[in-house]
C-alpha cells in the first residue's frame, strides 16, 4: 500500500492511501495525528507538564485520559462557571474546585476552625482604609501580585480578624503564606490539573508552584485566550515562561486540532493572529499550530457554512436581524440548535435580550444581575440573616443606611487598639430597629410568605427596586403569547444565551452573533488605531465560540472594523 503526503489548506498534512477515497485517508490521518499529540502527554514521565490547548482542541478529553484509574486527584480553575463545566466533564474522576474554594478547604484543615468567605471583603476594608488611614489602598492588587512587604497588609489582617471573614484574594494569600511557612502541610495528590493557566496572577501561580513541590502537575491554557489581565492582574508571562523556558522544568506540549469550529472560523482565527503579528502585536506569544480537524461531519458543515457573515446596520435593527437569521436557519436545518449572542457591554446585552424576549423568544438566558464591585445593602442584610451578631454584616448595612458623618465615628470605635467593641453594640437604637424590620421582611420572603407591607415598601425603596416596574413585567409575562410575539411558534423555544465576551468563556454554540462589532467597542484605547493584546484576545475568544457559523454585526455603517481587515476577504460574505 502506497502512502502519499501532500499539503492541505485545512490541516498541516493530507494523507491518501491507495484503495481509499481521498476523504477516508484524510480523516484517518487527522484522527491518528490528533491521537499522537494526546499520547505524547499521556506517556511522558515528567512530573511537570504544560499543554497549550486552543479552543475546541480536546482539553476535556485529555483531562479524562490523564485521570483514568487515578484516585485522590485535584483539578483547579478560577471561575465558578468553568468549575461547573469541568465538574460535569470529570464527574467521578476528580475533585474540581476554584482556587479560593481550595484555599478555604486547606485553611479549615490547617486551623481546624470554620472559615467564612465574603467575596467583597477587600472592598469593605478598602473603604475602611479610606476612612481610618486617609488613603486609598487597592488590597486586591497587593494580594494578586503577592506584595508581602507592603505595610498595608497588616492593616488588612487586623480588619479581617475583626470581621471574621476572608475575601476571594486574601484567602488564597493566607493559604500560600501558610504553605510557605510550613511546607510540610502542603497536601499531596496523585495528580493536579490546572485549567486556564493563561489567566493566573502571581499569587495563584505561587499556590500552584507550592503544590508542584509534592504532586505531579499538569498546566493547561492558551495565551491567545487571556482575558483577565486588567481584571485580576493576570499575566501571560506565567504560561509563556513555563512553556518556552527550559529552566522552568515543565515539559511543553500542544493540542493543535480544533474539532469545534468549521474550517473558515479556524482559518479566520489564524488570519487574526498573522495580522496581529505583522503589526507587532502578541509579542512573546507561544508559537503553536491551530488546525482544522478533518472530520466527515465537520466537512459537511464547513461546506454548508464556507464564510463568516458580516453585516452593517443600526443598533436598533440587531434584534430583528438575529430573529430573521434564526428563522432562516431553522427552515434550513429543521432541528433544534443553540444560539449565542456576544455583545461588548452588559447594557448592550440587556437591550438585546429584552428585545428578543419582546419578540417572543422564551428560552433565553441572560444573567441580568449587575455585578456591583461595592458591598450592597442586600449583601449586608444577607450576612445578618445568617448571623445577626456579625460585625461585617452590621458594618456593611450601617454604611449603606447611615450618613457618612454618622457612620465614620462608629467605624473609628471598632478600630481602637484595646478591646474594640462589637459592631452591633454601637449601632444606634433607631437603626437597629429599622434593620430588624427589614430582616423580618427577608425571612418572610425566603419562606414565600408576605411580610409587613410598610416595611416591605421601605426596604424595596432602599434597594432601588421599583414595584411598579416589576408589576408591569409580571402582567406582560401573563399575557397570551400570541399577543406578545412576532416569532414563529416553531422557534420561540430555541435556546439563546446572551452574554459579554468574558461571560462567553467556556461556552460554545452552533451559531454565534457578535454584535456591535466596531472599533469603538472592541478597541479600548482612546486612540482607536492602537490595539492592545487584550483586545485581540477578546476577539479571538468570541470568534471561536461558534461551532457552525458566525455573524459579525457592525453598528457603525461608516467604518470597517480593524479586526475584519485582518481577515482574508475571501472568507467574509457581505451579501
Amino acid at each position: 500500500m502506497s502512502l502519499i503526503i501532500s499539503p492541505d489548506r485545512g490541516s498541516a498534512l493530507t494523507c491518501y492511501h491507495s484503495g481509499m477515497t481521498v476523504g477516508d485517508g484524510r480523516y484517518e490521518f487527522a484522527a491518528q495525528d490528533r491521537h499522537r499529540y494526546v499520547r505524547d502527554v499521556l506517556t511522558s514521565s515528567s512530573q511537570k507538564k504544560i499543554v497549550v490547548a486552543g479552543p475546541g482542541t480536546g482539553k476535556s478529553f485529555l483531562f479524562r485520559k490523564i485521570l483514568e484509574g487515578k484516585a485522590d486527584t485535584l483539578t483547579l480553575t478560577f471561575v465558578n462557571a468553568l468549575v461547573e463545566d469541568l465538574s460535569l466533564d470529570l464527574f467521578g474522576l476528580s475533585e474540581v474546585k476554584t482556587l479560593h474554594a481550595f484555599a478555604r478547604q486547606q485553611l479549615v484543615r490547617i486551623t481546624r476552625r470554620p472559615v467564612q468567605i465574603f467575596p467583597k471583603l477587600s472592598a469593605v476594608i478598602r473603604q475602611d482604609a479610606l476612612a481610618l488611614l486617609g488613603k486609598a489602598v487597592d488590597f486586591d492588587l497587593l494580594f494578586h501580585n503577592k506584595v508581602d512587604e507592603d505595610e498595608n497588609i497588616n492593616f488588612y489582617r487586623k480588619r479581617r480578624g475583626y470581621y471574621g471573614h476572608y475575601g476571594f484574594s486574601d484567602i488564597i494569600y493566607a493559604a500560600v503564606r501558610a504553605f510557605e511557612i510550613n511546607p510540610e502541610i502542603i497536601p499531596t495528590y496523585i495528580q493536579v490539573l490546572v485549567d486556564e493557566f493563561q489567566d493566573f496572577n502571581a499569587l495563584e501561580v505561587a499556590l500552584i508552584d507550592l503544590l508542584a513541590l509534592k504532586s505531579p502537575v499538569l498546566l493547561v491554557g492558551d495565551d491567545d485566550q487571556a482575558l483577565y489581565e486588567t481584571l485580576k492582574s493576570a499575566s501571560t508571562r506565567h504560561i509563556r515562561d513555563r512553556h518556552t523556558n527550559a529552566a522552568s522544568e515543565y515539559q511543553p506540549f500542544s493540542l493543535p486540532y480544533c474539532s469545534r469550529c468549521t474550517r473558515v472560523i479556524v482559518e479566520a482565527t489564524n488570519d487574526i493572529i498573522r495580522g496581529a503579528a505583522k503589526e507587532c502585536y502578541l509579542r512573546g506569544r507561544i508559537e503553536k499550530p491551530f488546525r482544522y480537524f478533518d472530520d466527515r461531519e465537520k466537512d459537511l458543515e464547513s461546506e454548508r457554512y464556507p464564510s463568516l457573515i458580516y453585516r452593517q446596520m443600526f443598533a436598533k435593527q440587531i434584534p430583528w436581524f438575529i430573529q430573521k437569521c434564526i428563522e432562516e436557519i431553522a427552515k434550513e436545518v429543521r432541528e433544534i440548535f443553540s444560539v449565542l449572542v456576544i455583545s461588548p457591554t452588559r447594557i448592550q446585552c440587556k437591550t438585546i435580550s429584552e428585545a428578543l424576549r419582546g419578540k417572543g423568544f422564551v428560552n433565553l438566558h441572560f444573567m441580568e444581575k449587575q455585578e456591583n464591585p461595592e458591598p450592597t445593602l442586600l449583601e449586608g442584610l444577607s450576612l445578618l440573616l445568617e448571623d445577626d451578631t456579625s460585625n461585617l454584616g452590621w458594618c456593611v448595612t450601617a454604611r449603606a443606611l447611615l450618613p457618612k458623618a454618622d457612620f465614620e465615628p462608629l467605624l473609628r470605635e471598632t478600630a481602637s487598639e484595646d478591646n474594640p467593641p462589637a459592631f452591633p453594640e454601637i449601632i444606634p437604637s433607631g437603626l437597629r430597629k429599622e434593620v430588624r424590620a427589614s430582616l423580618r421582611v427577608l425571612r418572610a420572603a425566603s419562606k414565600r410568605e408576605r411580610g409587613n407591607d410598610e416595611a416591605t415598601s421601605k426596604l424595596l425603596k432602599q434597594l432601588g427596586v421599583d414595584p411598579a416596574e416589576k408589576t408591569v413585567e409580571f402582567l406582560c409575562d401573563q399575557l397570551p403569547l400570541s399577543i406578545q410575539t412576532s416569532v414563529d411558534f416553531g422557534i420561540r423555544k430555541m435556546p439563546i444565551t446572551v452574554t459579554t465576551i468574558p461571560g462567553s468563556k467556556g461556552l460554545s454554540a452552533d451559531y454565534v452573533f457578535i454584535t456591535h462589532f466596531d472599533d469603538v467597542y472592541f478597541i479600548k484605547s482612546k486612540d482607536k488605531s492602537i490595539v492592545s493584546d487584550q483586545d485581540i484576545c477578546n476577539f479571538l475568544v468570541a470568534l471561536t465560540r461558534a461551532k457552525r457559523e458566525i455573524f459579525l454585526i457592525s453598528s457603525d455603517k461608516a467604518k470597517v472594523p480593524k479586526f475584519l481587515r485582518w481577515i482574508d476577504s475571501a472568507r467574509v460574505s457581505t451579501a
